[in-house]
């Protein structure tokens, strides 16, 4: 890895923590090159003056479309470009790999590096099994959100320094893109932390117990497909086989018995946390962690043992 890319994800101008992590697992594979794209947002005045790594805004322009996003696969021409699970990460690697016709790898949970050769694990079939493939051609590489980069190297932002702009005037005839921030609630693929929850909370009234923790845990909520059917939720909270796929560090399944309907939508969770009356939930054999009792007993007790921390 000459040169190496990152599809860096920012929030309040800063880097993610996630981002900050994939620039220290990457640097540790010594690249010549290492290049940030970051949203105009960014705050180039916060950091340091060294030259370790390369910057590359994106002004505020659409990418709709194979023309408007020209300038940044020009850009990134002999960079391995790499990003983490995300909706505008995959929607923007997936249009580079089409513009550029070159071969994009996602859903990653392990990669290593050697003799120019990438070996990568990554989950197949709803994550019911995982695929061991090699690769030396790809140029386009989506980890998942739970990849454990925890055997990187630290990472500062003062080793960021150098910013190079994409100018229309040096020969490139389209406007290079942006990056648009998704307001509102936090979109379930891209939740670090998710409660969910399914008929076990007996009647839709008491959704808020549900909301209210995941407010005091920065979680994004999602459902059951009984839940959905019932016109309790609204579709796009469902996870499962036939809804939403997420893959959270953390996931709080709370009155959810855990059909393997339910399970092919969040088995790809670092930890899951399951509360559930019945002891013989199947969804107790797939749990890190188990609670036997009343959700809605539970979560307004946990939710206040939070808020007070």
């Amino acid at each position: 890895m000459k040169k190496v890319a990152i599809i860096a994800q920012t929030k309040e101008g800063q880097l993610t923590e996630s981002t900050q992590q994939l620039i220290a697992f990457l640097s540790s594979y010594h690249p010549e090159t290492i290049a940030l794209v970051v949203s105009d947002g960014f705050k180039f005045n916060q950091v340091a003056a060294s030259t370790a790594i390369q910057v590359i805004p994106l002004s505020d322009a659409l990418w709709s479309d194979s023309a408007s996003i020209q300038p940044l696969v020009a850009a990134l021409d002999g960079f391995t470009v790499f990003g983490i699970k995300s909706i505008y990460v995959d929607n923007l690697l997936s249009l580079l790999a089409a513009c550029s016709s070159k071969e994009l790898i996602s859903g990653i949970q392990q990669m290593t590096y050697a003799n120019g050769q990438f070996t990568i694990s990554k989950s197949i079939f709803s994550g019911k099994a995982s695929l061991s493939l090699t690769t030396e051609t790809a140029a386009y590489f989506s980890f998942n959100r739970n990849f454990d980069f925890s055997a990187s190297p630290s990472f500062t932002e003062q080793s960021i320094n150098k910013t190079a702009t994409l100018n229309p005037s040096n020969g490139s005839k389209a406007a290079v893109i942006a990056l648009k921030p998704i307001t509102g609630s936090i979109p379930l693929p891209d939740a670090a932390l998710v409660v969910g929850a399914g008929r076990g909370l007996k009647d839709p009234s008491n959704w808020a117990i549900v909301e209210d923790l995941a407010k005091a845990l920065g979680a994004a909520t999602a459902c059951s497909k009984p839940v959905s059917d019932l016109n309790w939720r609204p579709h796009h909270e469902h996870v499962g086989q036939t809804g939403v796929k997420i893959s959270p560090n953390l996931y709080i399944a709370c009155g959810i018995s855990g059909a393997i309907q339910h399970l092919a939508g969040v088995n790809g969770s670092r930890i899951i946390v399951v509360i559930n009356n019945d002891p013989e939930a199947p969804f107790f054999k797939h749990a890190d962690y188990g609670i036997v009792g009343d959700v809605n007993d539970i979560l307004p007790r946990l939710t206040k043992k939070l808020q007070l921390h």
